[in-house]
């Protein structure tokens, strides 16, 4: 695969096959407010920022992803799986990941599956979903997504991370300021559906 190659201080050329890399912190602030009892699995793991994160928060965690790109003996890895044509793991609680994004097309696509696979499973707990917060706004995902399923919360992701492709960090580039705006979907399995809540993830350390 060709390594991506920044145009200019903010945009990147497309990675093919949509994998952006968040920050670890990103979900460090999602464990603070949030609680994940039971296995946890990120489908789309990439290098693994949001499994180091969660295991760092004490939640047991597993990844994989349709492209191994962690190294051999990566205890966590549990092989590649294509999370939208595969079988599932045999046994998880919550599902977390960063999904690729191919014009929003990706992104609904990874979450239907994730609500397919959860009203299956009992033991289905939680679903949380980084996504460009420009995801919201689509009309058609207004009136057909989120009409159907809406997320019990919404997380706004402050101050705004940078998310390059993950080819561009390997290759030694480093992620500078974010000018896009994210946040997470949360969809609690358990709960009965009721109107979504809005709330933002500062800073670790800040007050509001």
């Amino acid at each position: 695969m060709a390594e991506a190659k920044q145009k200019d201080a903010r945009v990147w050329e497309q990675d093919p096959i949509g994998w952006y890399v968040e920050p670890e912190r990103c979900t460090d602030q999602l464990a603070a407010v949030e609680a994940f009892a039971g296995r946890t699995w990120d489908p789309c793991c990439g290098g693994g920022n949001i499994v180091r994160a969660l295991r760092r928060a004490g939640v047991s965690c597993h990844g994989t992803d349709i492209v191994r790109r962690v190294p051999d003996g990566t205890n966590w890895f549990l092989g590649e799986r294509d999370f939208l044509t595969g079988r599932p793991l045999p046994v998880w609680s919550n599902l977390v990941f960063n999904p690729p994004f191919f014009r929003a097309k990706g992104t609904e696509a990874f979450i239907r599956r994730g609500l397919e696979l959860a009203a299956g499973n009992p033991s289905a707990g939680k679903m949380a979903v980084f996504v460009d917060l420009k995801f919201l706004a689509g009309d058609g995902r207004a009136n057909g997504l989120f009409a159907e399923h809406p997320p019990h919360r919404v997380w706004i992701i402050t101050p705004r991370p940078s998310c390059p492709p993950g080819t561009f960090l390997a290759a030694g580039g480093e992620a500078e300021g974010g000018t896009a705006d994210w946040c997470w979907l949360v969809w609690n399995l358990r709960e009965p559906r009721r109107a979504t809540e809005f709330g933002w993830l500062r800073r670790i350390g800040a007050t509001a």
